[in-house]
């Protein structure tokens, strides 16, 4: 009887050391891009919706951590290995009883810049519980990032190309975290897909002594579309015809430009400039967590085609003076802000006064300071305090004409 009892006591205790609780302290961070910007802010984390699940794919916990912390402890068996599965900035709770639901998990967007409370990141990682120890899960973002800029260098010298706006076509509205996410039809995407416009742009706009420009970025889903089966040797080659069915699924970039040359100008639709996203020249892929780096560069008059790829049914020929000011007359914005107004007109040879004694009395009342473009038909504006200031700028013969730009900085 003693034997029985003792032989008890030791497969209790055995069985205690197997399945030793642990309270593990559980990190989130968002893992590093190849290029960060703060607009948006993409390490903001809001909301993690954590679920962990067994060897067997049940779910062991799942909770909401909704006020912005990135951390909390659970109770786990030490030697255990865990499925740990996280949707962060969803802006509600995701669940799941078994791992296998998960695959049908989707996050929709009702707008394709919807991420004031953060970027949509997801996790899923396997870890074997051990004894003091923290576990750090990196959240991974679900959206590709699109780094644009233009380079100006290889463009004749009377071509100027400035751009109005830039969109991504064929824009998803919907991401599947746990699988392989692309669209199926048109109406999975945006009809217009996330864009930046006039002040938005105006980073495209500046170029350094080589032509280059600053970098702006585009966001968007993931959109696995696959290869090309035509060899592409160079980019131009990258066009899918408009009969094909991928042309309404694939993601392409489209850049509205206002142009001006000697004898060519755009009117009211600007010059279209569009290409296909992917990893290469046979790709159509583009992948969450991704960062892509692409550099515009227009050659000669800017004109090389008229095609999709290039849209010159906005270019019509300079034919009489014409006045243009951009981006608008009534310009607010806040400290900090930089801000490109200039004017184009015809001919380019009229005289131009670009109203410095205004600029500098702007300056002096310490609203913004200034740099005067190379062209000197413009300038770059560098907002410094509040108030309000105006700039006169005036073309004469045979243009006559002129703009009265109004900038408000932090006004109520």
């Amino acid at each position: 009887m003693a034997f029985i009892w003792i032989s008890g006591i030791i497969a209790i205790c055995s069985c205690e050391r197997y399945e030793k609780i642990e309270e593990t302290r559980i990190f989130f961070y968002g893992t590093t891009p190849q290029v960060r910007s703060d607009s948006p802010d993409e390490y903001l984390i809001t909301d993690i919706s954590l679920m962990v699940f067994d060897a067997t794919g049940n779910a062991e916990e799942c909770i909401w951590l909704n006020n912005g912390t990135t951390e909390c402890t659970l109770r786990l068996i030490v030697g255990n290995t865990y499925t740990f599965c996280a949707c962060a900035n969803f802006g509600y709770q995701v669940y799941a009883d078994h791992i296998d639901e998960l695959q049908e998990t989707i996050y929709r967007m009702a707008y394709p810049d919807e991420y004031r409370e953060g970027i949509p990141m997801y996790a899923m990682q396997e870890i074997t519980i051990s004894e003091n120890t923290d576990i750090n899960i990196g959240l991974e973002r679900l959206m590709a990032k699109i780094c644009l800029k233009m380079d100006r260098s290889r463009l004749d010298e009377d071509v100027e190309m400035n751009v109005r706006s830039a969109r991504i076509g064929n824009c998803p509205r919907y991401v599947r975290p746990f699988g392989e996410s692309h669209i199926e039809d048109a109406d999975d995407s945006f009809p217009l897909g996330f864009s930046l416009n006039d002040i938005q742009t105006a980073d495209l706009n500046t170029k350094d002594g080589s032509g280059l420009s600053e970098e702006v970025y585009l966001y968007m889903f993931e959109n696995i579309q696959g290869r090309t089966d035509v060899p592409s040797g160079k980019d131009s080659d990258k066009v899918i015809d408009k009969d094909d069915p991928r042309a309404d699924l694939c993601s392409y970039i489209e850049l509205e430009i206002e142009y001006m040359s000697e004898d060519k100008k755009s009117g009211e639709k600007g010059l279209i400039y569009r290409f296909y996203l992917g990893e290469d020249r046979n790709s159509f892929d583009v992948r969450r967590n991704t960062s892509y780096h692409i550099t515009v560069t227009p050659e000669n008059d800017g004109l090389s085609e008229n095609s999709w790829r290039v849209d010159q049914s906005g270019i019509e020929d300079i034919s009489s003076p014409f006045f243009r000011a951009y981006p608008s007359d009534y310009i607010r914005g806040d400290i900090g802000d930089r801000i490109h107004i200039w004017c184009e007109f015809s001919p380019a040879d009229a005289p131009f006064d670009i109203g410095i004694q205004y600029m500098d009395d702007d300056k002096a009342e310490g609203i913004y300071d200034y740099t005067i473009d190379d062209d000197g038909h413009g300038a770059v504006l560098t907002l410094t305090g509040p108030g309000r200031g105006l700039i006169y700028m005036e073309a004469g013969e045979p243009v006559n004409d002129a703009a009265l730009f109004i900038i408000e900085v932090n006004q109520p």
